[in-house]
């Protein structure tokens, strides 16, 4: 059975737009002032061109191979008159159209430190610090309701809290579409990560023709209180940097509480559950194995709720995640959709994709909060490799790594309780992902399937189905008459649509059930 959701693709027709945009903008140095000529830069962008196109499983999955043969092109006559920041983010886009996660080129930055960095090993400097992007002083979040700044150097801290509604002009869902021509994104979940961590890169937003100088850019900002303001904000120096957050040590919650740690848990008397984060897949001080053995059997002697958090889990070796699968499966109690919720989002990335995959196929764990930032059928394993002239880092994928279903399409893994996250419960210190899984009790195949069908998520209904229908304990019994009673609920909303397709799920699984044939015959002829 093949159960497909919309891929994401980026169009033809915005890519040429973008690289028209690309094409005319050139506002930062004179070209004649780099530090690599014209023939250094033609070189690496050749190897860049050449890894892609020998490295990578199937470059051309998502992306139109002519479309990427005319941006190489373009890129390389136009280099004379570029500069070497112009020339970078240029190349970034031109990585970015292979549309993968995995396959990407390191804007290098003056402040790593600040920057989203999702890599398992350093990348090094480029071989002239004069290629350093200069960072602005501020840093932002997108919610559902708008980008926000949710970081800044001490002396702006004041401005944590307010929401961007332009810079230099551009309103901020222009400069948002612009900056994702250099995101390496294989969703639009990684996009928004991605996009708003580029927004904090002033000769990005200066070559991307969003802000008017490489130097500045004047920021449209509305205050927590709906009060309107303006303010010229410059690049940061190098040096150290006195970085503020939005919480202090006092009021950080709880799933920021330890952000040195790979991976950690507690226990949370008040509300009997195991909080369990796992922010990388790979063994710690101690190993995976034992953290996983101990913290389960916790949550199996207290008969307390179990709440794995991944969604600041960048990925790490796959090979690790069967660590908590079987152990999940050894366990009859945890392994249930009530008992073990599995908090995901747009940074569950890469190996932690895969766990989700594997968590989706073999165990009955709850998902809850918001899409994840890679497709389950993906790429990844890349090759690292440094350009001769320039030492910029390229990443490109090696591997394919298979979803369980055939013809995966999905964009990403969607949770079973999907989560909005807005800028007013972030600020508040509060988490309404684990808030919810908390809150859930006495969960079933019939709660999960209603929620599933009026959603139309084909994937997931067939997840919940197969699995009653393959699984030692449920396989006898019929669930047949549950999709029947869901559509004649339905029906009696008067929501036709939804009752129609509930009576399509049931005839497809169980074609033997005649109420099902007679229910949808009867909806349609009414």
């Amino acid at each position: 059975m093949i159960f497909t959701r919309r891929a994401h693709v980026r169009t033809l027709l915005g890519i040429s737009c973008i690289y028209t945009l690309l094409a005319l903008v050139t506002v930062l140095a004179n070209p004649n002032e780099r530090v690599l000529d014209d023939a250094a830069w033609r070189a690496d962008i050749a190897t860049v061109a050449d890894t892609i196109r020998n490295e990578h499983p199937r470059p051309f999955r998502n992306i139109d191979e002519n479309v990427f043969d005319t941006s190489y092109e373009a890129l390389l006559n136009d280099v004379p008159k570029l500069s070497d920041k112009e020339i970078i983010v240029r190349l970034a886009s031109l990585v970015a159209l292979i549309d993968d996660g995995h396959t990407r080129l390191a804007i290098p930055r003056q402040h790593p430190e600040i920057g989203l960095e999702f890599g398992h090993t350093p990348t090094p400097a480029p071989s002239h610090a004069e290629l350093e992007f200069r960072q602005l002083p501020l840093a932002f979040e997108k919610f559902d309701d708008g980008v926000f700044v949710v970081s800044a150097i001490a002396d702006l801290a004041e401005l944590i809290g307010h929401e961007v509604t332009a810079i230099d002009g551009t309103p901020i869902a222009e400069a948002f579409e612009a900056v994702q021509a250099v995101t390496f994104a294989e969703n639009s979940q990684l996009e928004i990560l991605m996009g708003v961590d580029r927004l904090s890169l002033i000769e990005v937003l200066a070559a991307l023709g969003i802000s008017r100088s490489a130097e500045a850019a004047t920021f449209d900002l509305v205050t927590p209180d709906g009060t309107f303001e303006q303010m010229s904000v410059s690049a940061l120096p190098r040096g150290p940097l006195n970085w503020i957050g939005a919480f202090s040590d006092a009021d950080t919650p709880l799933r920021l509480k330890n952000p040195n740690e790979v991976f950690w848990s507690e226990y949370v008397a008040d509300d009997n559950v195991v909080y369990m984060q796992m922010d990388e897949i790979s063994d710690g001080e101690i190993s995976l194995a034992e953290f996983v053995t101990k913290t389960l059997a916790t949550a199996d002697r207290l008969n307390a709720k179990l709440v794995i958090d991944i969604r600041n889990n960048f990925g790490g070796s796959g090979g690790l995640n069967k660590t908590l699968v079987m152990a999940l499966l050894q366990n009859n109690e945890l392994n249930q959709y009530d008992r073990t919720f599995v908090l995901i989002g747009r940074r569950t990335f890469s190996a932690a994709q895969m766990l989700v995959n594997e968590l989706e196929q073999y165990t009955r764990v709850s998902f809850v909060g918001e899409p994840t930032g890679s497709r389950p059928d993906h790429f990844g394993d890349p090759k690292k490799v440094r350009l001769e002239n320039s030492g910029l880092t390229l990443r490109v994928s090696r591997l394919h790594w298979s979803s369980y279903t055939a013809f995966d399409e999905r964009e990403a893994a969607v949770p079973d309780f999907p989560v909005n996250w807005t800028s007013g419960d972030y600020f508040a210190g509060a988490d309404p992902a684990l808030a919810l899984a908390v809150s859930l009790r006495d969960i079933n195949l019939k709660t999960l399937l209603r929620m599933a069908l009026q959603r139309g998520d084909l994937h997931q209904i067939g997840r919940y189905t197969l699995d009653s229908q393959r699984a030692t304990d449920t396989y006898q019994i019929d669930f047949s008459n549950s999709l029947l009673e869901l559509g004649k609920e339905f029906e009696e909303l008067n929501d036709k649509e939804t009752a129609s397709f509930t009576y399509r799920v049931g005839r497809y699984f169980y074609p033997e059930n005649e109420q099902l044939v007679a229910a949808l015959d009867g909806l349609e002829s009414s």
